[in-house]
């Protein structure tokens, strides 16, 4: 009989209680909390950056076309047609919120732009090669 006690108290003490497996999961659920919100405010951020990177990437390209060609293209997609494309396919053309990069230019100069998150150009989260950086 005792045997049969000790077994079964030890095989009560060996397992975690309901409790404790609660907390675990309350603390997983905190945990889980927090890490997706730093992730999704980083997305932003990620974004952001790499519009700025895609418009001073497309205003290298449109000064590359005016080396070759002696005059700068009168559209981005010029950029990604004939022999000798300089860009290779047309996914260079749209920022990261699949707005396509507009561009302007006035006499030899040209200036990328990309509309930002809120996709509508001339608002102030407008993105444009001729930005200044601004100093953190």
């Amino acid at each position: 009989m005792k045997k049969e006690e000790n077994a079964v108290a030890q095989s009560m003490r060996a397992g975690f209680t309901l409790v404790e497996l609660l907390v675990v999961v309350a603390i997983l659920g905190i945990l889980g909390t927090i890490a997706v919100q730093n992730v999704i405010g980083n997305i932003g951020k990620a974004r952001q950056t790499a519009a700025e990177q895609g418009v001073q990437s497309l205003h290298e390209a449109c000064t590359t076309y005016y080396i070759q060609h002696k005059k700068l293209p009168t559209s981005l997609d010029q950029l990604t047609e004939g022999d000798e494309p300089i860009l290779e396919s047309d996914k260079g053309l749209y920022d990261p919120w699949d707005n396509k990069y507009e561009m302007e230019t006035k006499g030899k100069k040209v200036v990328i732009k990309s509309a930002g998150e809120d996709g509508v150009m001339g608002t102030e989260d407008d993105i444009r090669s001729d930005a200044k950086k601004k100093k953190n």
